[in-house]
């Protein structure tokens, strides 16, 4: 299972913005930011939101160039 900091660091990759990830996960800015600095964990939740992202995005990226 891939880490909260990796899926972000992937979603970055992929061309993703800090804003946009908050703002298609619902997961504030600031908070999603304080995990990259390990300042504080996510949620399950969060957790959660940010996994079916990454699916949405990368996974389908590596599917539709397959």
């Amino acid at each position: 299972m891939s880490t909260t900091t990796q899926l972000i660091r992937e979603l970055r990759a992929a061309g993703l913005s800090q804003s946009e990830i908050a703002r298609r996960t619902s997961i504030p800015q600031p908070r999603r930011s304080r995990w990259e600095s390990h300042d504080a964990p996510p949620t399950a939740d969060d957790a959660l939101r940010l996994a079916q992202l990454h699916n949405e995005v990368v996974r389908g990226q590596t599917a539709a160039s397959a």
